[in-house]
C-alpha cells in the first residue's frame, strides 16, 4: 500500500503547502495512539504524519491554541497545571495569566527543536490575545507583546477588528509574528495585509530583522456559512441555500482570498481553520474543505476529528485527495449566491469598511465563544484561589445596599 498521505499530496501541489496541530502539544501523543490502536491498517500513514516529535520535511509544521483549547488543556489537567504555584500568593487574573502563560510556554518549548532545525520556518505555536479585549488596540498589544516573549517561537493570535489590525501593525514593527484570526472576509485580509505591510516598513526603518518572522491570515471557513444571517437573507430573497451552496460560498470565498494573497508582495500565507466534515445521505463522509481547496499554496490547522477522518479514509483505502483543478462551482449555485448581501460583503474587496469587521455575525460568535472559555477558565481560577474576606464582606454590603462591588 502507497504510504502517500494527504499532505505529501498537499506538496505535490504546491511545496510550501503546511499542515498545523490543532489542539495543545500535550495531547498530540495520546491522540496518535488512540489512532494506532484504532487503525492499525494505517500505522504508516499515522506514522508519516504524526511522528513522535515534531520533525522538519514530515507531519505537523506548527501548532494553534486558543482561549478555548488552553482552558480545557487546563481543566484536564488540573492538578499537574495549578501545582506549579503557590496559590495563596495569587489573586484569580493573576493566576489565570500564569496558567495560560504556562500552556503556551510549554507547547512552545516541545516545538521549539522543529523551530531551530527548520532555520525557523516551523515549529511555531498561536498564542492568542484575550477575546474580552478586542475592541482595544492597547490592551491588546501589550498582551501580545507579552505573549511574544515568552518564547521565541510564538505566534501571536490577534482577532481581526479594526482594533486588532492595529495591534498587529504594532507587534509586527517590534518583530513579533502573527496569525490574524477571526477572518471572514476579503476585506479583512486585504487590511490584514496592509497591517503587516505597515509594520514591516516601520521595522525595517528601525533597523529590526524580521527575514524569520511568520505571518499568518486565517480564514474561519466552516464558520461563515452557518451563521443565522446568512439563512435569513436568503428567506427573505424567497432562496433555499442547500448544503452544497454553502459550501461553495465559502469555497469561492477562499478562492477570492488565495488570489489577493498571491498578488501581495507581503510575506503571508493563508491559514484555514474551522474545516468540517459533511455527511451525506447514505452516511458517507466528505470535506470539500480539504478536498477542494490545496491547489496554490495554503496552511491547514486540524483538529484531532479531522485527522481522524483523514486516517480513517486512509485505512479504508479512500484517501482524501487535495484539490488537482480550479474551483468550478454550478453557475446558478454562484448567481444565487450573489443575489445575497451577507455573501457579496464578504466576496467583493472593499465592501466591509474595516469598522464593522468586528461586528460580522461569524466575528461575533467566534468571540463570544471565546469569551465563555475565558470565563469558564477565570471562574475556575476563582475557585482556585483562597478569597478575600475583607473584599467579599464589602462587596457584599455594596451589592446589597447600592447594587455596585468594590
Amino acid at each position: 500500500m502507497s504510504t502517500l498521505g494527504y499532505l505529501e499530496r498537499l506538496k505535490r501541489n504546491d511545496p510550501s503547502s503546511e499542515v498545523w496541530w490543532d489542539s495543545s502539544p500535550v495531547v498530540y501523543a495520546p491522540f496518535k495512539q488512540h489512532l494506532l490502536d484504532k487503525y492499525p491498517a494505517a500505522a504508516a500513514h499515522i506514522e508519516q504524519l504524526m511522528p513522535d516529535a515534531f520533525t522538519p520535511h514530515t507531519g505537523f509544521s506548527s501548532v494553534t491554541t486558543n482561549p478555548r483549547l488552553v482552558t480545557a488543556a487546563v481543566l484536564d489537567k488540573r492538578e499537574y497545571w495549578s501545582s506549579r504555584f503557590n496559590l495563596a500568593s495569587l489573586s484569580p487574573q493573576a493566576l489565570r495569566k500564569k496558567l495560560y502563560n504556562e500552556v503556551i510556554a510549554e507547547g512552545a518549548a516541545a516545538l521549539q527543536p522543529l523551530w531551530v532545525q527548520s532555520a525557523q520556518a516551523q515549529g511555531w505555536i498561536s498564542a492568542q490575545v484575550e477575546p474580552v479585549d478586542v475592541r482595544c488596540t492597547e490592551r491588546m498589544t501589550a498582551r501580545g507583546l507579552e505573549l511574544h516573549q515568552l518564547a521565541p517561537n510564538v505566534m501571536v493570535k490577534v482577532p481581526g477588528s479594526l482594533e486588532g489590525l492595529d495591534t498587529v501593525e504594532c507587534l509586527v514593527a517590534q518583530g513579533g509574528s502573527v496569525n490574524i484570526t477571526f477572518c471572514f472576509t476579503v476585506s479583512q485580509f486585504q487590511a490584514g495585509l496592509q497591517a503587516i505591510e505597515r509594520g514591516l516598513s516601520t521595522a525595517h526603518s528601525n533597523g529590526i530583522d524580521t527575514r524569520h518572522c511568520k505571518y499568518v491570515i486565517t480564514f474561519m471557513i466552516g464558520r461563515f456559512a452557518c451563521q443565522p444571517e446568512f439563512a435569513l437573507q436568503a428567506a427573505e430573497r424567497g432562496l433555499a441555500l442547500e448544503p452544497d451552496d454553502l459550501r461553495w460560498a465559502e469555497l469561492l470565498i477562499y478562492e477570492q482570498v488565495q488570489a489577493l494573497v498571491a498578488a501581495s508582495t507581503v510575506p503571508v500565507k493563508t491559514l484555514l481553520s474551522s474545516i468540517k466534515i459533511d455527511v451525506d445521505e447514505r452516511g458517507n463522509k466528505h470535506c470539500w474543505h480539504l478536498e477542494k481547496t490545496g491547489l496554490t499554496s495554503t496552511c491547514y490547522t486540524l483538529t484531532p476529528d479531522v485527522v481522524e477522518f483523514l486516517v480513517e479514509r486512509e485505512s479504508r483505502g479512500k484517501p482524501v485527495l487535495p484539490a488537482s483543478e480550479p474551483l468550478q462551482p454550478p453557475p446558478a449555485t454562484f448567481a444565487k449566491l450573489l443575489r445575497i448581501a451577507y455573501f457579496c460583503d464578504a466576496y467583493f474587496l472593499d465592501s466591509i469598511e474595516p469598522y464593522d469587521f468586528g461586528n460580522h455575525e461569524a466575528f461575533l460568535n467566534a468571540c463570544n465563544e471565546a469569551n465563555s472559555a475565558h470565563r469558564r477558565l477565570a471562574d475556575y481560577c476563582v475557585r482556585l484561589c483562597p478569597a478575600k474576606p475583607f473584599k467579599l464582606s464589602l462587596n457584599a454590603i455594596l451589592a446589597a445596599e447600592y447594587g455596585v462591588v468594590a
